[in-house]
């Protein structure tokens, strides 16, 4: 009995044990799988992993970086890139003031010049009439200064989180001012052309943006590149500095990325996540322009397009990894050319250009087997580069940026570089064929070359059609592969309806939303088709969706409240409206509806005044801008005025036969018959149907 008893309890004990035993094992395996989960998010480089690559580590700025690192930090806040974005003030004055003379662009007919006035700085444009009067005048504050004073400085103003750029730059090679770049090439945008998302990731650091609305970024904003752009977000790294116990969940786990430390590839993306920018690009996933890590891949962020041909004669500045990548030198290397092979970030060394570049030169090239041509080498048998990187000149530079071609090549100097591509308008140059140069193997490749030719057909000074059918084109393979890829739906319908394909547009971006309900885009592009189709309901619930998500959208707001008003919805398009112009007081647009809602839904001329000046001092091109506030001085028996605003149009433009018969109208009514039969006579030259008042046949009944 004992025995059996005994035996009894020994065997539970040892399924106890075992349960246990399995529990604990269970357990381990548990807490091993979620580290490999977590370990995922980070950054594998050979045996290391970097723990500041997850997507939630906090930025810090590089002063947090001057405690423990001082003489590099200030070496480097003097390095040009460290100087990338600067507060404009009387620290940092490079340019000529006062300016000589204004910069006049013919093709819109309006002067530029920089001032410095009681502190500030400002770009002033203007435009005179035929006697040299003043005829349009307008003031804005350079806020920021883009550029580090080494090629080329423009400027920028800051609008509730949305940066917008001035005219003039100041071009330091040619000791000038003049247009800024794309405003000479393609269009005089004036003060309208905003900084992207892609733009403020290079050029500064890193910037969180709100969620509010689309391309607006919360304060304080970092100024400059800072030393995150190479190093990775820098939280970890400084709870760890000051002695914060951070948990490794390895030991070859380290909380700040140290570019040296990389493979060659990652070391090299590092620099050309701005410097291979390539004619048009596409995020990979959901990524945005400031998502990328140092460390990562640039294929896992983006995908990057270029000509189908690469162009020996001319290069533009963002682009020396593409032209690195045609060079025998670096294809020799198997990749392990890295570019802080030649460059300092720092700007720590001081150093010797010449000789420290050929001592690079020199580790593949030794001097006995480099054939030695007297015509050319012997002048420059030390100088490498003279040779081998062609470099523009101050006269055939675009944007006058002097640098260095990075297709090391044989004899690259003896092509003459020739920038007519680059400034031709887009229009009247062969279609582009896109090629990658960075790019994942996955199945949505099609999508995001599909998503690249799109936003070329969107972008500056590229709306050819062909691009549109080129994006349907491989969106539709691509969605064969990933039916359930919101982007390219959206895409695909933003696209259609541009082809007045409404009834494919609505499906598409329905099918988006219900991949991605708070896609506020597809709201608003749904809303628009409905608009154009006259289904007003539906498009105003599509707009007011759109805003739940995006709530201070200026665009959305512009287009429910136009709708409003357009419904009859008064009183709500006031209250819409204004809030838009809060957060974009810029857009001359908004003006004009609300002076027409009170012009001609109240009745209240005097009303409408302030938004019909608004609109003119925006922009002196607008539309009917001045005949506005022409007709409703004629309205209000200020003649004077009435006529002072109609010549002003004619000034503007002179073929504007509305201007002409409506200035006949206001002589008519002060009893000046021969100037107003001189106005009637010049209005129907130019507008045959608008005949004087009196050869007008009136119907009766």
């Amino acid at each position: 009995m004992f025995k059996i008893l005994n035996f009894k309890i020994v065997t539970v004990i040892v399924i106890c044990f075992s349960l246990i035993l399995l529990a604990i094992i269970t357990s381990c395996k548990k807490d091993i799988s979620e580290d490999k989960e977590d370990l995922s998010n980070y950054v594998h480089d050979g045996d290391l992993i970097f723990l500041n690559t997850s997507k939630d580590v906090k930025y810090v700025g590089s002063k947090n970086c001057e405690k423990c690192h001082r003489e590099i930090y200030e070496a480097y806040i003097k390095s040009p890139t460290g100087r990338s974005i600067s507060i404009l003030d009387s620290t940092n004055i490079i340019e000529q003031f006062p300016q000589k003379e204004a910069v006049y662009d013919s093709s819109r007919n309006f002067y530029y010049e920089m001032i410095r006035h009681d502190g500030k700085f400002y770009q002033r444009e203007y435009r005179l009439d035929s006697n040299g009067n003043i005829l349009h005048e307008r003031w804005m504050e350079a806020q920021y200064v883009v550029g580090s004073g080494s090629n080329l400085r423009y400027y920028i103003f800051d609008e509730n989180g949305k940066f917008y750029q001035l005219p003039l730059a100041w071009y330091v090679h040619k000791q000038c001012w003049d247009l800024a770049p794309g405003y000479k090439e393609f269009v005089n945008t004036r003060f309208s052309r905003y900084l992207g998302p892609m733009c403020l990731s290079c050029h500064n650091g890193h910037m969180d943006g709100l969620s509010i609305a689309k391309d607006r970024y919360q304060k304080p904003y970092p100024i400059g590149i800072g030393c995150e752009a190479c190093h990775g977000p820098g939280y970890l790294h400084s709870q760890q500095c000051e002695g914060e116990d951070i948990e490794l969940p390895s030991e070859n786990a380290l909380t700040i990325v140290n570019p040296p430390k990389l493979s060659p590839q990652r070391r090299n993306d590092l620099c050309l996540q701005c410097h291979i920018e390539g004619v048009a690009w596409a995020l990979r996933g959901d990524n945005s322009w400031f998502d990328f890590r140092p460390g990562m891949l640039l294929e896992e962020h983006r995908s990057v397009y270029a000509r189908s041909t690469e162009d020996e004669h001319s290069f533009i500045v963002a682009n020396s990894g593409l032209r690195l990548y045609k060079s025998r030198c670096f294809n020799g290397s198997h990749g392990n050319m890295a570019c802080d092979l030649c460059h300092d970030s720092h700007g720590m060394l001081k150093i010797e250009k010449v000789m420290f570049n050929r001592q690079n030169c020199l580790r593949c090239h030794p001097i006995e087997g480099v054939p030695k041509r007297a015509s050319r080498f012997d002048e420059s048998r030390e100088n490498c580069i003279r040779c081998h990187m062609n470099q523009t000149g101050t006269d055939n530079t675009l944007h006058g940026v002097v640098n260095h071609d990075h297709w090391i090549r044989i004899n690259a100097d003896m092509d003459e570089i020739d920038w007519h591509v680059a400034r031709e308008d887009p229009e009247k140059l062969p279609l582009i064929e896109l090629v990658p140069v960075v790019d994942r193997q996955d199945n949505t490749q099609e999508i995001r070359l599909g998503i690249a030719y799109g936003d070329m057909y969107w972008g500056e000074g590229n709306t050819r059609v062909e691009y549109l059918d080129s994006a349907l084109k491989y969106l539709s393979l691509g969605l064969k592969k990933d039916k359930n890829h919101a982007k390219a739906h959206f895409y695909y319908g933003r696209i259609q309806s541009e082809f007045k394909q409404f009834r494919s547009a609505i499906l598409h971006l329905k099918r988006s939303l219900e991949l991605q309900p708070d896609h506020a885009d597809s709201y608003f592009w749904l809303g628009n088709i409905y608009r154009e189709q006259n289904v007003y309901d539906y498009a105003i619930t599509n707009y007011r969706k759109a805003l739940e998500y995006k709530t201070d959208e200026p665009t959305y707001l512009e287009a429910l409240g136009n709708l409003l008003y357009q419904t009859k919805k008064t009183e709500e398009a006031i209250t819409v409206l204004e809030y838009a112009l809060k957060i974009d007081s810029q857009n001359p647009n908004v003006y004009n509806t609300l002076g027409h809602i009170f012009l001609f839904e109240y009745n209240e001329p005097e009303r409408s005044i302030p938004f019909f000046q608004e609109v003119i001092i925006l922009d002196p091109d607008f539309p009917l801008g001045y005949i506005n506030l022409g007709n409703v001085y004629t309205l209000m028996g200020e003649y004077r005025k009435a006529i002072d605003y109609y010549n002003k149009e004619i000034a503007t433009r002179p073929s504007s036969a509305f201007a002409y018969y409506n200035l006949g109208r206001v002589y008519q009514l002060q009893g000046k018959s021969v100037a107003a039969q001189n106005a009637f006579q010049k209005a129907s030259s130019i507008n045959p149907t608008l005949k004087p008042p009196e050869e007008r046949k009136v119907d009766r009944d």
